[in-house]
């Protein structure tokens, strides 16, 4: 396993982890091979870790059905007046189900009217399709960032994510 895909994410999204609140809510949903459920929403760090660390990669990035079901997630656990938002981690470009770019657009764009934000964030190299990442932020009223070591990610992660918490809708 390569040290900058799967591992890089755990680690960082771990150091998300560190900081919630019993206000927060985190689920996870993994789209190796097809989307599914792997954490309940909560706010405990342990669960939080614990099921980072039992993601697993299989060569295949089903995104798009990943994104949907985030969106599914975070429309039930919608917290009025609070932040929601999704984080999509992914180590590659999408190659399983919707993988056009104008349908993931498309995708995102039906959601951005919910209050939901989608920021992406990117890791490792070779097959990572940046130009594509930036593009679903972007319609998605979300950031977008690459991530390539530890302090990358924590300087992301802790430092810019308070700056850019609240994202200006596109109009």
């Amino acid at each position: 396993m390569e040290p900058d895909k799967l591992p890089l994410v755990q680690c960082s999204l771990a150091l998300l982890a560190e900081r919630l609140t019993p206000r927060d809510r985190v689920s996870i949903v993994g789209y190796a091979g097809n989307a599914g459920l792997v954490l309940e929403p909560t706010y405990d760090k342990e669960k939080v870790v614990a099921a980072l660390a039992r993601l697993e990669a299989d060569g295949s990035t089903a995104g798009g059905q990943g994104i949907e079901l985030a969106y599914r997630f975070a429309e039930r656990n919608r917290m009025e007046g609070g932040i929601n938002r999704i984080f999509l981690a992914t180590d590659g470009d999408f190659n399983v189900g919707v993988t056009d770019i104008r349908a993931l657009i498309g995708m995102v764009e039906r959601e951005r009217d919910t209050g939901i934000t989608l920021t992406t964030l990117g890791f490792g190299s070779g097959n990572y399709n940046d130009a594509m990442m930036e593009q679903i932020a972007d319609h998605a009223n979300g950031n977008h960032a690459y991530i390539d070591n530890p302090r990358e990610a924590q300087k992301v992660l802790e430092e810019e994510l308070s700056s850019t918490l609240f994202t200006s809708p596109r109009t």
